[in-house]
């Protein structure tokens, strides 16, 4: 896979740069470690767009640390000239949202939605419950379920958006990554969590755990025969939403010049092949569309976090 992201992708050549920047090389951080799955994501889309003689050539730079907040604050420092990118996902909203950070989405000029990556909602393979509807009323009940997430992060926010959506609410057990959640609903400690798509599809397979539901839209083509929350009346579509920010001051022409860039790079056959083998779909949106994403996704959490009183910024 790192072999595959690594070569210079074959795509039609972009246009000449129509705007001048300080630099032969801009850097794009990628909050995360080397060899995450974001961090794949982007050096594929970076390859992409490099192959396709972009100007300046993108650098992928993992600038790991806090949560994702540590890269963040990088790039929000960072001049506006276009030669410092950040690689996002709602993670920038969460860290806001729990205090962590003291900036958020609105702290940077959104380029564009590049992906949606959607989960599986998995029970441990003991439980006695084997669909959402029957997983709901046993959260109702007086013993209640436990739900595996990371205090504050993205994990977290699915079950308290389950929770806002069908008036159900889950014991929470904070765990601090994914390797944890996923131990932890492996080994029955906990009776449900999240999980990506790849690993769901093989645990599920073994019957080491119960598949409830995707999040996405669709069901999920690794796994067809679960069924989405909605199918099972959950009004609510959740993914893992990837993009780019500058930095809030970059020009309106910067802005526009990256989200065609990377539209062209996201269009690349071996990036779509990629993001297949992750369980992820394209979801491009221009800089409008996006920033109009980020304000109601962030409207939408703010107001969960606040009832659940998890909100700690001062407006």
């Amino acid at each position: 896979m790192v072999a595959t992201v690594l070569i210079a992708l074959a795509v039609a050549p972009l246009p000449a740069a129509a705007i001048d920047m300080p630099c032969l090389t801009a850097r794009l951080i990628v909050p995360w470690g080397a060899g995450s799955g974001t961090d794949l994501l982007f050096r594929a889309l970076a390859d992409a767009a490099n192959g396709a003689g972009a100007k300046p050539r993108l650098e992928v730079v993992n600038f790991s640390g806090e949560d994702g907040v540590r890269g963040a604050r990088e790039a929000r420092e960072a001049p506006p000239e276009g030669c410092t990118l950040l690689a996002v996902h709602q993670s920038l909203m969460a860290s806001y949202i729990s205090g962590q950070a003291d900036f958020g989405w609105d702290a940077f000029a959104p380029v564009a939605r590049l992906t949606r990556t959607p989960v599986l909602i998995g029970a441990r393979a003991d439980a006695p419950f084997a669909t959402v509807s029957e997983m709901l009323a046993a959260a109702r009940a007086a013993t209640g379920v436990s739900a595996a997430s990371t205090k504050g992060m993205t994990s977290h926010f699915l079950f308290l958006q389950i929770a806002d959506r069908t008036g159900a609410s889950f014991r929470p057990v904070f765990l601090d990554g994914t390797r944890e959640r996923l131990t932890a609903l492996l080994s029955g400690t906990v009776d449900i969590g999240e999980i990506n798509l790849a690993s769901a599809q093989r645990h599920a397979a073994s019957g080491a755990l119960k598949a409830l539901a995707v999040t996405g839209a669709e069901r999920a083509e690794a796994l067809p025969e679960v069924p989405t929350l909605r199918e099972q009346g959950v009004d609510l579509v959740f993914a893992i939403d990837r993009g780019v920010m500058l930095p809030k001051a970059a020009k309106p022409e910067l802005v526009e010049h990256y989200a065609k860039l990377f539209e062209a790079a996201l269009a690349d056959p071996r990036v779509a092949g990629l993001l297949e083998q992750h369980g992820t779909s394209a979801g491009f949106l221009g800089p409008k569309a996006y920033a109009g994403y980020w304000q109601d996704s962030f409207a939408d959490w703010r107001r969960i976090a606040k009832e659940a009183d998890l909100y700690r910024q001062p407006d």
